[in-house]
């Protein structure tokens, strides 16, 4: 081993666990990443326009393009109305639920990107449990899961299958065509769904929602109401002068007086005796309340906390429970930073984080996608913040809100788009050209092109393909594939091709999809050369098993979607789709064996 070959295998480590230890956002790491090797590049024998050619590499651009496909059709509601078409399908039996929700998020996720879909779709499977009575833990998973399952059926189904076809290219064994893989991408749908079937549906949990979101988050453990007094100093300061919350590190949410709503940002109204102040504080924060001369703090509290609802005084306030989205920009800031309260007009009550509801210190909390907030705010601005693409609501929104005329337009985008591709036009020319007609065609309009894309995932494509470069530049890449062909050549082919699925199905589920295709596609091509096998079948193998992590909440985003929503517990996923992806392990390669050829 060299040392220039030591040091690549020393920043994958470091990369691995950066990427696993999840204490910055992926695409920063990914974006470091990149910064190293253009100062260490040369040395390593990479020029500099190879260590940025991820920004310029076909599946880079092929990827911001299907993100803006994806966009347009949602501009347009069409997921959204087949979204409504599949509540009527559904009835109210589980299994019928179970097996339609598939059935319709596995034929979308083929076509669209299936972090959108699952996005679009969260709302209308919340609204389907409420109106069967049947708690949405037993649908969320099956959305996620869905979802993964027919991105595999098409190369433009997810990300990764995109990816996977340009590296298989760049080393002379692709790219593949729209549809080369779909017979076993098919089968392994049927796979997953024959197991929702049989066994799947009897393993999924029972999370029954609180009755409201005050409940669901615990809110009057950590809200009071707080009376001025007459005799309070407090009397005739605003919020501001009052210095009310430095002085007991505490967060005034609303101010009442008689039946009025004085507003969320009621910084510079003084205040009067008789007000009541919603205040956010612990019990700790409580006691050096009443130690102030002149407040009090009410027994019980008496504010309606109810979605959509008034309190007795008629104070005009709601609530609304929102995910931060994949795309959003408040990811890695903090609600201090974001301005978060000036830009939406409403006040965050509450987090919850991986299960761990917060109150506390919220202003400094870094922002993670798929972290929930409990918002309070008035009513416009809430509609506002709801049509917001930094947020992923749990209510459906009404088909007005799309522009429904253009419905035609963008699914005969998408046909042509899909049919050109499945004739050979290479995806990269069919998929730009659809950009360029849905913005013509007013499916998307032009300065929602930008919010269109997933940065995140853009920066860690680029940052991540300089690694499979300098693998293979200093002889990385072969030394592990020498490796793995040592200890292989005695084993059966078909055996060999589960182990690398294996690996492939392990490593997804601590770092990002796409980062473990660019790292195993290179030693898996060189391996299978070296025992006389076929490098597309091992190629294949890395991709589905990339582009299907069941087992943890954090393995694929459309899981950490799911995770708040459903109500779920870490140990749920392993408890239903580890055996799911055990299934897979043995069923897949033996699909691709079948159909393809080892």
């Amino acid at each position: 081993m060299t040392l220039q070959m030591g040091v690549v295998f020393l920043i994958l480590v470091g990369a691995f666990v950066a990427f696993a230890l999840d204490r910055f956002p992926i695409d920063f790491v990914a974006f470091s990443i990149l910064a190293l090797m253009l100062v260490i590049g040369p040395w390593l024998g990479l020029e500099l326009s190879e260590v940025v050619s991820g920004f310029s590499n076909t599946a880079t651009v092929t990827v911001m393009a299907m993100f803006v496909l994806s966009a347009a059709v949602a501009r347009t509601g069409m997921v959204n109305w087949l979204a409504g078409q599949l509540e009527q399908w559904a009835g109210t039996g589980e299994l019928r639920q179970l097996v339609v929700l598939l059935l319709v998020v596995g034929f979308v996720s083929a076509f669209l990107a299936n972090t959108a879909t699952v996005a679009i779709l969260i709302p209308m499977i919340m609204t389907l449990a409420r109106r069967s009575q049947r708690s949405p833990s037993k649908l969320l998973m099956p959305l996620s899961y869905g979802s993964q399952l027919g991105g595999v059926m098409t190369l433009i189904g997810t990300s990764t299958n995109i990816l996977a076809s340009s590296l298989a290219a760049q080393h002379g064994y692709g790219p593949f065509g729209m549809f080369d893989f779909t017979l076993i991408g098919i089968l392994v749908y049927v796979t997953g769904l024959l197991y929702f079937v049989l066994i799947g549906y009897r393993l999924l949990p029972e999370r029954r929602p609180s009755d409201g979101m005050s409940e669901n988050y615990r809110s009057k453990d950590y809200l009071a109401e707080v009376l001025v007094q007459p005799d309070s100093a407090l009397v005739g300061k605003t919020l501001a002068q009052s210095e009310l919350g430095s002085r007991l590190d505490i967060q005034v949410l609303d101010i009442v007086r008689a039946e009025d709503h004085l507003g969320l940002l009621s910084a510079n109204v003084e205040l009067l005796a008789g007000d009541i102040l919603l205040v956010q504080a612990n019990n700790q924060q409580l006691l050096r309340i009443k130690e102030v001369r002149g407040l009090a703090i009410a027994p019980e509290l008496t504010v309606n906390l109810s979605l959509g609802a008034e309190d007795a005084r008629g104070r005009e306030a709601e609530l609304l429970e929102v995910i931060l989205a994949p795309a959003s920009d408040l990811i890695g800031g903090t609600l201090k930073s974001t301005n978060f309260a000036n830009r939406f007009n409403a006040m965050v009550i509450a987090m919850r984080k991986h299960g761990r509801i917060i109150t506390e210190r919220l202003g400094s909390t870094r922002l993670e996608f798929g972290d929930e907030m409990l918002l309070r705010g008035s009513p416009v601005a809430l509609r506002q913040l709801k049509q917001d693409t930094n947020f992923i609501v749990g209510e459906q929104p009404p088909l007005e809100l799309f522009r429904q005329e253009k419905i035609p337009m963008a699914l005969g985008i998408v046909v042509g788009v899909v049919v050109l591709a499945g004739l050979g036009v290479p995806i990269l020319v069919t998929a730009m050209a659809g950009c360029v007609l849905m913005v013509l065609s007013g499916c998307l309009k032009v300065n929602e092109l930008h919010e269109a894309i997933r940065w995140d995932v853009i920066f860690l494509l680029a940052g991540v393909l300089p690694i499979g470069l300098a693998l293979e530049k200093t002889g990385g890449a072969q030394l592990l594939a020498d490796f793995a062909a040592h200890y292989a050549v005695q084993l059966p082919p078909l055996l060999v091709l589960i182990l690398f699925y294996g690996v492939a199905m392990v490593l997804t589920e601590f770092i990002s999809n796409n980062a473990t295709v660019v790292i195993l596609i290179p030693v898996a091509i060189g391996a299978a050369l070296s025992l006389g096998l076929n490098p597309q079948a091992f190629v294949l193998a890395i991709m589905f098993a990339a582009s299907t992590s069941f087992m943890t909440p954090v393995g694929y985003q459309t899981n950490t979607m799911i995770y708040g929503p459903g109500g779920y517990k870490f140990l749920d996923f392993l408890r239903v789709g580890a055996l799911l992806n055990l299934i897979l392990l043995v069923m897949t390669p033996l699909y691709i064996y079948w159909l393809w050829g080892v």
